[in-house]
């Protein structure tokens, strides 16, 4: 059956284009939709489109972000933007809208200031009048004010504008005009006869008074005392701005209009008022954009008293120009005086502000060419350039960050260069220790008399112990174990040594103290730093099982009989290398299955998890008893070496070398 390849990889291409392709598909299909006569297909097609803009507008506003303000110095100046720039703006726009409400409430300061000395005019008229000899006559029209006399209630010219009868409400505008009448906020305007508003006094009272009355353009004669623009509209009269109710918790507040649209007249006559220094083309400061917007009480006829209109609403307008020269000060050293001093504390929070700015730009521009160092040297890492550094010179939190890193480059050199060397040293140790495992004997061939198993499990790298099993002259078997002093390629070293040595002198005719003589004096005489190497070397007959056993500080050897019966060989005697002492020799017999196990001290001096050592009473136990095999009695030591040292790391070099003994043709003992 043929293997199933692998499914492609899609890369960042491949899915932009994919994502492209099915939005485009959806897109389309949504427009379709939408222009079906279907009203429920249509409506989903709308919905379709609608779910795409706003999901569309969310992708785009997050990649804007993303691209805009993926650096630390574009959200550095987005934040000083935002915490710097941002409320001098707003702080701008409110103080904009501040001088705004002030112009609106000096306009209508002067239009209150026009609209009393007028009434003021008309009550100093009316009691001139009054006071007047002529009084007792019938008065005559005065410009645009009009008089009306009263004799016992009743008017002496019979004027269509003037009430016949005395007009008590306006001596007295608190009192109701008729039975169940409201009482409301009076108004200093009354309506004529025609309809057109007016301002009235009165002085006296119903025996002997006088009514007077403005009769002309009041609008205009309060535009000329206020120099500003005024209109003045009631509230029936259908050019007035339409208004808008609102009620809060039962209360209800109507917004109207600040203006009517102005004809070409009108607009002329504001800037007679107001003269611009280029008529054609007025400057902002000279057009009449500040509006506001007045509304008195209740307006009455003149001529009966009665309630006309509920309101008279005033529409006021004025240039900035014109009202700043209306907010001057008569003295212009009282003004030079001001304008100094406000002009001084503008300059020093300016200068403040630039100083505080620049700080901010410096910082940002700094931080951010700090932090686009950091960027380029983390990439610099990256690519396995560790030689890159910072020019480290500041003395803040950013320049430890950048000693820090200077400090950890430096360190990843010195870690990669000390790898580097680790993986060289690891593979000569490799090669080390595949010639050490070339020096041991992998298979052993010896003949039909003897069954040899061995175990090697060296602590380190390379071991030091070391055994063979080498053929020496007159039909003998010379097996050797040794344990060279020390761990690691050193040790390895000598252990390479003394196996050249002992091949070389077991090929000769040479028993053993002079095998030992030679490696005592090649051992000593080696210039440098002296070893010291444990040997045992057994030497089997194989045709009639005698075993000479020669041992220069070695631990002992072990028999074991065929029956299970152990017998300890302990040959005490110095180790090679150090003072010339005797050695140890022993000679025995061995029988049909009796078995011979030397091994080194990294087998009884294993320790437990808790520290105990293996010992020797555990080794001689585990020992102890009849055998079939070597294999049987390696494996039986070896079970009780684990079950109690577990996993508990190797601490010296553990060899283990077997030997048991079984001649072709030998009468077989019966085992008891």
């Amino acid at each position: 059956m043929a293997d199933t390849p692998p499914p492609p990889v899609r890369g960042p291409r491949s899915r932009r284009a994919l994502v492209a392709t099915t939005a485009l598909a959806y897109l389309g299909l949504a427009s379709l939709l939408a222009t079906l006569e279907s009203r429920w297909l249509s409506g989903i097609g709308r919905l379709a489109l609608g779910a795409f803009a706003v999901v569309a507008t969310v992708f785009f506003a997050r990649y804007a972000w993303r691209r805009l303000f993926w650096g630390v110095g574009s959200r550095l100046a987005l934040s000083y933007s935002l915490v710097g720039v941002l409320p001098l703006a707003l702080i701008a726009l409110l103080a904009l809208l501040a001088a705004y409400l002030a112009g609106g409430f000096l306009l209508g300061h002067l239009y209150r200031d026009a609209l009393d000395d007028l009434r003021d005019e008309l009550e100093i008229a009316a009691l001139a009048r009054l006071q007047a000899p002529a009084a007792a006559g019938v008065a005559a029209p005065a410009g645009e004010i009009r008089f009306a006399i009263y004799r016992n209630g009743r008017n002496l010219e019979r004027r269509s504008a003037a009430p016949q009868l005395w007009p008590a409400w306006l001596v007295d505008p608190d009192a109701p005009t008729g039975a169940g009448a409201e009482r409301r906020v009076p108004s200093p305007f009354v309506a004529l006869a025609d309809g057109s508003l007016s301002l009235a006094a009165a002085a006296g009272d119903a025996e002997t008074g006088i009514l007077v009355w403005f009769e002309g353009d009041l609008a205009a004669a309060l535009r000329q005392r206020s120099r500003t623009w005024v209109q003045l509209f009631r509230s029936d009269d259908p050019r007035q701005v339409v208004a808008t109710r609102i009620e809060i918790f039962g209360r209800a507040l109507e917004l109207r209009g600040l203006r009517l649209q102005r004809a070409p007249h009108e607009q002329e006559e504001f800037f007679r008022l107001d003269p611009a220094r280029a008529p054609d083309s007025p400057a902002w400061s000279e057009r009449p954009s500040i509006l506001w917007m007045e509304r008195t009480g209740s307006l009455r006829a003149l001529a009966s008293g009665d309630e006309v209109a509920e309101s008279v609403a005033v529409s006021l307008a004025a240039s900035p120009r014109g009202l700043m020269r209306s907010m001057m000060a008569a003295s212009e050293r009282a003004d030079s005086t001001a304008w100094l001093a406000l002009a001084g504390v503008a300059v020093l929070l300016f200068e403040i502000w630039v100083v505080a700015a620049a700080l901010a730009l410096f910082m940002i521009v700094g931080l951010s060419r700090a932090v686009n160092r950091l960027s380029r040297a983390t990439e610099a890492i990256g690519r396995g350039d560790f030689s890159f550094r910072i020019p480290a010179r500041r003395r803040d939190q950013v320049g430890a960050l950048q000693r820090s890193y200077n400090e950890m480059a430096e360190h990843l050199s010195e870690l990669v260069e000390t790898a580097a060397q680790k993986e060289a040293l690891d593979k000569e140790l490799a090669l080390a220790r595949s010639v050490q495992r070339a020096l041991l004997p992998d298979l052993i061939e010896v003949d039909g008399a003897v069954e040899i198993e061995t175990t090697f499990e060296p602590s380190a790298a390379i071991g030091g112990d070391y055994f063979d099993v080498l053929r020496r002259p007159g039909g003998r078997l010379a097996v050797v174990i040794a344990d060279v002093a020390g761990h690691g390629l050193a040790a390895g070293l000598r252990m390479a040594m003394v196996k050249s040595a002992l091949m070389l002198l077991a090929e000769e005719e040479l028993d053993a103290r002079e095998i030992f003589a030679r490696l005592r004096r090649l051992l000593r005489n080696r210039p440098g730093e002296r070893g010291f190497v444990t040997l045992t070397l057994s030497e089997l007959a194989l045709a009639s099982g005698e075993l000479e056993i020669s041992n220069a500080g070695h631990p002992p050897c072990y028999v074991v009989r065929r029956d299970g019966a152990l017998e300890e060989i302990a040959l005490p005697s110095p180790p090679l290398g150090a003072l010339a002492g005797e050695l140890g020799r022993a000679r025995l017999r061995l029988g049909f299955g009796d078995s011979v196990v030397w091994l080194s001290d990294g087998i009884p001096e294993c320790a437990s998890l808790e520290g105990e050592p293996f010992g020797y009473e555990r080794l001689e136990k585990a020992l102890s008893g009849p055998v079939d095999s070597a294999a049987e009695l390696r494996d039986r030591l070896l079970a009780e070496l684990r079950r109690h040292c577990g996993s508990s790391p190797v601490e010296d070099d553990r060899t283990l070398v077997v030997l048991r003994y079984v001649p072709p043709g030998a009468a077989i003992p019966s085992r008891p």
